[in-house]
């Protein structure tokens, strides 16, 4: 038998940013909710924990803000359940919980550890090595930039006018955050814009001279006209055999999903409102899946799983001379309490 630390009791203290990455490395022990992150009912019972110790580790190691804390007790357990990896000679035991001790400590504990000897592995090279393979190391952020979705790239092709408030709210502080690494790129820009916009000015003068005012009378439109928003999705009568839970993707295309929820008629907007990505509908598993970051609706639109912050939109329906209408201009949001105002769903 051989002496290993087992977590007793693990807690989140205020300033969680909802991240995402104590979620992803422990998803039995914690929620990550639309404010906050919470710890589950089951991980609150210290038997619960304890075979979860290595993850609530991860969790901790990887949390960006070093809000998830944790206490440990020292129990006997089989040699095979021990860490494999040998203590560097002259290093004294961790005594402290990993999530408690503080970054001045931990620096100490580097410098002072011997060079490694034959047959001794180097706590500083272990450690590089576990971040490079690690859930959030190196290696691990180049495999996944190197695996994008066709989805997310999407994403990041599109305008920031075309994408949801999510979305381009996320698009914003990424440009933020690239030009605070490097500020010689405004600097760049604004010389290349003003260089492109002397070179449009003088194409412009000699095609005036050239071609004439009626060439750039032409080239003027009369209107921007945009798309219609209303899309005619077929007759009442047919939705009205649909049962409870029923989904029509006869619309997709169309930026549309048709529900039958109780009693209620609701057409359902595609986009994900986590990153704008479209989710599809599994009909063995009863709901909406989306392939970028693995949120879940269900058949009504609810949002229970993922990163997904609140439940997909709903658009205005309406009937015209029996035919049902979907109004995509005008949208209800669930956490606001729009989905009972008229207009959001029709009566079957």
């Amino acid at each position: 038998m051989a002496s290993k630390e087992l977590v007793t009791k693990v807690w989140i203290e205020e300033g969680c940013i909802v991240c995402d990455a104590c979620e992803t490395a422990a998803p039995t022990v914690f929620e990550v909710q639309e404010e906050t992150c919470v710890i589950r009912p089951a991980a609150l019972q210290e038997d619960f924990n304890k075979p979860l110790t290595q993850e609530i580790f991860d969790a901790a190691e990887e949390c960006p803000v070093d809000v998830i804390k944790f206490d440990t007790v020292t129990e006997e357990v089989p040699d095979d359940q021990v860490d494999p990896a040998p203590a560097a000679a002259g290093e004294e035991p961790q005594t402290r919980p990993k999530a408690e001790q503080k970054p001045a400590e931990v620096a100490s504990k580097k410098a002072d550890a011997p060079a490694s000897t034959a047959g001794e592995s180097d706590p500083a090279i272990a450690a590089l090595l576990k971040a490079a393979t690690s859930r959030g190391g190196t290696a691990g952020i180049r495999r996944k930039e190197q695996e994008i979705p066709a989805g997310v790239e999407a994403v990041r092709r599109k305008d920031p006018r075309e994408l949801p408030p999510d979305a381009r709210q996320a698009k914003i502080l990424e440009a933020a955050r690239k030009a605070k690494k490097d500020p010689d790129a405004n600097r760049r820009s604004m010389l290349s814009g003003a260089a492109l916009t002397v070179g449009w000015c003088a194409f412009g003068t000699g095609l005036g001279v050239s071609v004439g005012p009626a060439m750039a009378r032409f080239l003027m439109p009369n209107v921007l006209e945009e798309p219609d928003p209303r899309v005619r999705v077929g007759k009442l009568q047919q939705y009205a055999e649909m049962t409870h839970g029923d989904v029509n993707e006869d619309f997709k295309p169309q930026g549309i999903w048709m529900i039958r929820d109780g009693n209620r008629l609701a057409a359902l907007n595609i986009i994900c409102t986590h990153l704008g990505c479209i989710p599809n509908w599994l009909v063995n598993d009863r709901k909406f899946k989306c392939p970028c970051h693995g949120s879940g609706y269900k058949p009504d639109g609810i949002n229970f799983e993922g990163p997904t912050p609140r439940p997909l939109e709903r658009f205005r329906v309406f009937v015209d001379a029996g035919i049902v209408i979907v109004d995509k201009s005008k949208k209800y949001q669930y956490e606001l309490g729009q989905w009972d105002q008229p207009g959001s769903y029709l009566e079957v």
